[in-house]
């Protein structure tokens, strides 16, 4: 618990929780943003963005999409000070030195990455869909809805977008480890976010099963490259 305490303290927290507001806002934003659009299509039929816009399903999958870009690509940004900085940079002699076994170290930046990823996210997401919900009634703009279990398919859906966040930033960590570059970490997220974006906006009416099968395989892929970066942090030399 002390080591959590300490790598907590030299990330400063509350720089990266008013990071997590700012994407929050700019989400919220988005997603008043896209009831608005509703509104301004209605009337014009037959085209796909109308199907994305009006109805439920379709606006969390947007929601979603965006938030799952913006929060993998947040997971980069924190590793690349919890992780990568400090094993490729000047602090990494110091940092092998700790009477405490390597992986241990390792694992609890994971842990903490993962984390306040997961948690940021998953909270986010839910707050914007319900947020937007709630101005739906307000503004009198109601998208339909086209089913009937919709809030336990926002929990849902959020829960795996935010475990699929906390897995691309670790992918993103081990090359952007091999590579001893922060920039790599996050133009690898930033790959893997533009190729899975189209999948999880197309599943409108499968988001819960696309988004449960999408991370699975990445929380797979994640630890199987996990365990890459802590061999190889295992094997530096002081």
């Amino acid at each position: 618990m002390n080591l959590y305490k300490l790598e907590l303290m030299k990330i400063k927290l509350s720089t990266y929780l008013w990071a997590i507001f700012g994407v929050f806002v700019s989400l919220l934003a988005l997603g008043i943003l896209f009831l608005f659009i509703f509104q301004i299509e209605a009337g014009r039929s037959g085209t796909s963005e109308e199907e994305l816009f009006a109805n439920w399903n379709g606006l969390l999958a947007l929601t979603t999409t965006l938030s799952f870009a913006f929060f993998s690509v947040l997971s980069a940004v924190i590793a690349t000070k919890v992780i990568i900085s400090e094993y490729c940079g000047k602090n990494v002699v110091i940092l092998l030195s700790y009477p405490v076994n390597r992986k241990t170290i390792l694992r609890t930046k994971c842990l903490i990455v993962s984390g306040i990823t997961t948690i940021s996210a998953f909270i986010s997401n839910i707050l914007v869909i319900g947020i937007m919900y709630i101005s739906a009634h307000i503004f009198k703009i109601m998208p339909q809805m086209n089913t009937k279990y919709f809030v336990f398919t926002v929990f849902l859906s959020s829960f795996f977008m935010s475990i699929l966040s906390s897995a691309v930033g670790i992918i993103s960590t081990t090359f952007g480890w091999r590579k001893h570059s922060s920039v790599s970490t996050i133009v690898c997220s930033l790959i893997i976010v533009c190729t899975l974006a189209n999948c999880i906006t197309i599943s409108l009416s499968s988001i819960i099963w696309v988004m449960f099968v999408i991370s699975a395989v990445f929380v797979i892929i994640a630890n199987f490259i996990y365990h890459i970066l802590a061999n190889g942090i295992e094997k530096m030399e002081v």
